[in-house]
């Protein structure tokens, strides 16, 4: 048995007994890892106020690779991202991000680009104002290359004509889009060159521009199904993200 020591992200938590947590970790060295914290719901916890989803927390854990769930031994706060606290919007988002890696990394095997992300989406979040969604989308396109199945955006898959302002169809289990001419005849969800082009600047701002967007509804909806048939179709047995879902309730109700 191995003592180990990372930071991590807390993805989500569920109870376990009477009185412990498991928790996923996603963590910087050691990929996605699953602990045991015993006594974590006693009042005189000494992981009180470090295992609530999204904190950025420093873990040593008793690892055992033999065994899916480890044990946590010590925990200790780096960055609880109290700007997300009572920010519904913010807080849905980055739970959503924290679901979608929970659900499409599979093991324990170390990708700290991953973990770099989603430490750089929090922080985005937690700082950014103006459409927030983008925040989101950032984060899905640069997961997706970091998995290694990033569609082209300007380009046509079949011919590799440019796709330009007549926009393309958008076809995932192809890896990519076509353009006007090869759609016809291919099919796939027609996207505009407009909405193109937002996926293309995604592919290449930084982080803390993203928030400037302002789409138009028509964007909002293609971008959305466009992410969502890609991830369907590349990652097996996801679902819709329930934290996303909430998410959409919250604009349209709001």
């Amino acid at each position: 048995m191995a003592i180990l020591k990372t930071e991590a992200i807390v993805l989500k938590g569920w109870k376990m007994g009477e009185t412990s947590k498991i928790i996923s970790f996603y963590t910087k060295d050691f990929g996605k890892v699953r602990a045991v914290a015993k006594g974590a719901r006693d009042i005189k916890s000494k992981f009180k106020g470090c295992l609530e989803p999204l904190t950025h927390v420093r873990i040593i854990y008793y690892d055992k690779r033999t065994r899916d769930l480890q044990l946590l031994s010590q925990i200790d706060l780096v960055e609880p991202h109290l700007g997300l606290i009572g920010h519904m919007e913010k807080t849905t988002l980055g739970l959503a991000a924290a679901e979608l890696i929970d659900r499409a990394v599979v093991g324990e095997e170390s990708f700290p680009a991953i973990f770099d992300l989603l430490a750089d989406t929090l922080i985005t979040l937690t700082e950014s104002e103006g459409f927030l969604e983008s925040v989101f989308w950032y984060f899905q396109t640069h997961f997706i290359g970091l998995m290694g199945y990033e569609p082209s955006w300007d380009a046509c898959i079949s011919c590799q004509g440019s796709l330009g302002a007549s926009g393309g169809y958008f076809q995932p289990e192809s890896g990519g889009l076509f353009c006007e001419r090869c759609g016809n005849v291919r099919g796939g969800l027609k996207i505009r060159g407009e909405t193109l082009e937002i996926m293309y600047w995604l592919q290449k701002c930084p982080s803390h521009e993203v928030s400037q967007l302002t789409p138009d509804p028509a964007n909002i909806a293609e971008i959305r199904r466009m992410y969502e048939q890609y991830f369907r179709v590349h990652i097996e047995h996801l679902r819709k993200l329930r934290s996303l879902k909430l998410y959409y309730n919250l604009k349209q109700n709001g």
